[in-house]
Formats: structure tokens, C-alpha cells, sequence
């Protein structure tokens, strides 16, 4: 790339000790088939050797510059970023995520040819504990949006045909004008450390004209056990609290503040739900609404419960209200010391089935390909006939949807 020629795009990877992943995401970005751009790595004051894997990248390619400040956190981390940026779009990667190589290519090229305000593309959620990976896009088909009134901003939050979000609340799987988000950050609440890219994303599209909703996914999102979503922090309350002040404020000063606020209001479910599962190992999960179809004959019987997480909880909240919980002589689950931690019942690995009797296991977990590794495991790893297993289909319907 000629240096001399001006970035038309700037991508921010705001750094917090991460020198496990950030390689990767560096080599990622430098290898990206859009070359004029320029690459700001914000180290958010590391411990560990992440400013040395920036330096390294950097000697070895020109386009990365390196801020370093105390630690403040996410927002303050891409607000320092944004403000040294040079490129007129505006990108973000986390730095334990990576990128497709002809991310920014695309992403850049729809937003030139429809001249929209916001390119939003899919994710690939990559489950790297556990060897997996899922694929989502916004909750909208393909396609330019000029008439936000209509078609985003009664479903941006919660769109109730999906159950979900109408447009996924992340900042790095977007493409941004960097005039606008400037407008964004001018007044952002620095406080908030999580749901900060919702209360981000939403400002900004409160102020986008259109949008293009691009459903192929370039952007690799790590999820790992040790992340921060699943690390309890006694601050969540109020930075919930924070987080829905923040945005009722900006829905309050828009034209469509009825269809937002209700919304808004099943977020914050979301956001308490988190909460009391980070410090308090409670996932009220287990009390929406969940439909078993059981033969329920089998209730009568001595059943195992297999299954603890949210779908075995809500299971055994059924059973106690038809009063057959005394039928029930063991509650398994591969999991079971975590397990145990979270709904307060003693939970037993399946070796126990050896030792114990029983006349069915009812397996209560909602996805069927989950279903069938467990009876095929306990048919091949503990010789039970398939006939004393039993899995039904489960309808769940979450509080939010409820609500």
C-alpha cells in the first residue's frame, strides 16, 4: 500500500491481556484483501506481553500504530482509538477474536455502492472449549433499509417472530461512518463494562439513515469458559442500571420511544438474567415457560432425570408441581459438581445408574442432536436398553417473550 495515500479505514482492537489470542487476530487484520487501511491497537494497560506481540506485528507492518494508556475499560479504550483514527469508515475487532480474510473488501464495497450508514454482517460464534461452531445473521432478510421507521426500529431490540434480537447489539461484525460514530462516543457513558457495544450500536442506528443487513459472516467470535461474561463482577447491578438509564435517554429524545422503551424492557431481563448468573450461579432460565411431552405415565414410574442445566431445572420445577418429584431416584448429569452449585440439588455423574434402581431415564435437555450422544452413550458406555430411555421434544418460551 502507497503510505503517502490516506486510510479510507481504521480498525480499532482495544487490548486487555491478551497475548494468548492476539497473534492471531493481528495476523488476521494485516492479511485483510483491503489493504488501505490503517490499524489502531489500543493496550488498555496489559500486565502481560501484549504491547511486545504489538510491537512485533508492528515492525512488520507499517499501517499499525500503538496507543498505550491505563486501563479503563472497553469504551474508553475505542474512544482513545476513534479519536486518532484517520480512515472515514470505522471497524472494531475484539483481540481474542479473528477476521476472514475479505472482511473489510466487502464490507467497504456494500457500504460505497449503497451509500448507507451502517453495514451489518453475520457471526461465527466459535465455541472453542467445546470444538464448535454456530453461524447468525440480524434477524432481518438480506438487503438495504431506508425506511428505519417501519422496517428496524420496531424490532432493532427484540423482534417477536425470532424470539431474539432484530439486530445483534456486537460493534465488530459492522462497518461504520466514522462522523457518525464520533456522535456516538461525544457522550457515552464511560462507566458501563458490559452491554457497552449495545448501548453503542443502538445510539448509532438511532442515528443512521439506512442500513444494509449483509447475511455472510466473516467475523470469528471466540467464546470461551474463562470470558468475561461468565466472570462474576459485584459491580453488574449498577451497571445494569447504568446501562438501561443510558439508553432509555437516548430512546426518550427519538420518535419512536413507545416501540423502543417496550423493547428496552425485555433487555434488561437479559441484562438481570446475566447478572444473577454471574454472582449468583442462578439461571432464571429454568423459569420460563417450558412444555415437556413426556408420556406421562412415566411420571408414575422411578425415573433418572438426565440433564441439569436450565431445561432439567424447569423439568423438575414441572415435576414438583404435579407432586411426582418423590418419583424421582436420581438426578444425573456429566456435570454434576457444577450443576449441583447451580440448582442447589444433589446432582450424580451417570456411573451412579449402575448402583442404584430404576425403571426410566427421561432425558430432559431442549436440542436432539445433544439427545442422542447421551442415549447413545448410555446405551454403549453402560449397556441400558433403548427402550428404558426416553427424550421428547421441548418447547421453551423465554420470560422476555412472555413479558
Amino acid at each position: 500500500m502507497n503510505m503517502d495515500r490516506a486510510p479510507e479505514l481504521s480498525v480499532i482492537v482495544p487490548i486487555y491481556n491478551a497475548e494468548q489470542y492476539l497473534e492471531r487476530c493481528l495476523i488476521s487484520i494485516t492479511e485483510q484483501t483491503f489493504e488501505n487501511l490503517e490499524i489502531i491497537l489500543v493496550n488498555d494497560g496489559s500486565t502481560d506481553k501484549s504491547l511486545e506481540i504489538c510491537q512485533k506485528c508492528q515492525r512488520l507492518d507499517q499501517r499499525i500504530k500503538i496507543i498505550s494508556k491505563e486501563n479503563g475499560g472497553l469504551i474508553r479504550a475505542r474512544k482513545t482509538g476513534l479519536s486518532m483514527a484517520s480512515g472515514r469508515f470505522i471497524g472494531f475487532v475484539d483481540s481474542d477474536d479473528w477476521i476472514e480474510p475479505t472482511m473489510y473488501e466487502a464490507l467497504v464495497n456494500c457500504m460505497e455502492e449503497t451509500g448507507c450508514d451502517l453495514v451489518s454482517s453475520g457471526i461465527m460464534r466459535d465455541y472453542e472449549d467445546l470444538g464448535r461452531r454456530t453461524v447468525i445473521h440480524d434477524n432481518y432478510p438480506e438487503g438495504l433499509y431506508c425506511d428505519m421507521d417501519n422496517t428496524i426500529y420496531p424490532t432493532m431490540l427484540y423482534h417477536s417472530k425470532y424470539r431474539d434480537f432484530g439486530i445483534y447489539c456486537n460493534l465488530w461484525s459492522k462497518l461504520y461512518k466514522k462522523d457518525l460514530l464520533v456522535q456516538v462516543y461525544e457522550d457515552i457513558n464511560e462507566d458501563v463494562f458490559y452491554g457497552e457495544d449495545a448501548l453503542a450500536c443502538y445510539s448509532y442506528c438511532l442515528l443512521a439513515r439506512n442500513i444494509y443487513i449483509l447475511h455472510k459472516a466473516f467475523y470469528h467470535y471466540s467464546i470461551r469458559q474463562e470470558s468475561m461474561s461468565f466472570v462474576p463482577d459485584r459491580r453488574l447491578p449498577y451497571n445494569n442500571y447504568l446501562l438501561y438509564s443510558s439508553l432509555q435517554e437516548a430512546f426518550e429524545n427519538s420518535a419512536y420511544r413507545m416501540t423502543l422503551m417496550r423493547q428496552l424492557k425485555k433487555y434488561l431481563m437479559l441484562l438481570v438474567r446475566h447478572s444473577l448468573r454471574a454472582l449468583y450461579q442462578f439461571d432464571v432460565v429454568a423459569l420460563d415457560e417450558w412444555k415437556f411431552t413426556f408420556p406421562e405415565s412415566l411420571y408414575d414410574k422411578k425415573f433418572v432425570l438426565y440433564g441439569a442445566g436450565v431445561c432439567g431445572q424447569a423439568f423438575y420445577r414441572k415435576m414438583c408441581e404435579l407432586e411426582k418429584e418423590q418419583n424421582m431416584v436420581l438426578w444425573i448429569d456429566k456435570e454434576a459438581e457444577k450443576r449441583a452449585r447451580e440448582c442447589a440439588y444433589p446432582i450424580r455423574m451417570p456411573e451412579v445408574l449402575m448402583q442404584t434402581e430404576w425403571d426410566a431415564i427421561l432425558i430432559a435437555v431442549k436440542s436432539e442432536n445433544t439427545a442422542v450422544q447421551i442415549m447413545d452413550e448410555l446405551a454403549g458406555t453402560y449397556h441400558i436398553e433403548q427402550t428404558r430411555i426416553c427424550w421428547s421434544r421441548v418447547e421453551h418460551i423465554p420470560i422476555w417473550d412472555i413479558y
